[in-house]
């Protein structure tokens, strides 16, 4: 019994350190590309942390997307890809957000226009459980834009994101 709650404990840590630390990089992409992240702590707080608390929860959520477009435009300037593991580092304790590495991806990926906006879609796996407020959106055209895989940016002992950013 005490195992199966210590599982639930760290599991539960685990999904938080990573939903937080995935707010905290988003907000630096958007900052360091010059825009205002407002709009992110908004949305944050109206349903992207549900969504996002609730899916990891479940081992559905597949990946945090964030797309920079101009209004009006079904292209995107640039995107980044923050796909979503379940395996983990298999250390109950490891939780960590390679913030210096993160800048290092930051400084060379390309930077949207300050004509661009943002949106941040959630892509989650078959046979998720609904979230009250959030609705399925297509993603916008990457038009000749390449994804750059870019390795870990954060790990828990049951969850790890990586970073893909488009180019």
């Amino acid at each position: 019994m005490s195992g199966t709650s210590t599982f639930v404990y760290t599991r539960g840590h685990s999904e938080k350190f990573v939903a937080d630390s995935m707010r905290n990089a988003l907000r630096d992409i958007i900052r360091e590309h010059g825009l205002d992240p407002d709009l992110l702590m908004q949305m944050w707080a109206l349903w992207i942390e549900r969504g996002v608390r609730t899916w990891l929860e479940s081992g559905h959520l597949v990946a945090i997307v964030i797309e920079f477009y101009e209004p009006g435009s079904s292209t995107i300037m640039t995107r980044w890809d923050f796909p979503i593991t379940y395996t983990g580092s298999g250390i109950d304790d490891d939780m960590w957000l390679d913030k210096a590495y993160l800048r290092q991806l930051i400084a060379k990926a390309p930077r949207p226009t300050l004509k661009c906006t943002y949106r941040v879609l959630l892509d989650r796996a078959r046979g998720f459980p609904p979230v009250e407020g959030i609705v399925s959106t297509p993603y916008l055209s990457t038009g000749k834009l390449m994804a750059r895989p870019a390795g870990t940016i954060v790990a828990t002992g049951h969850i790890t994101t990586s970073a893909t950013y488009w180019s």
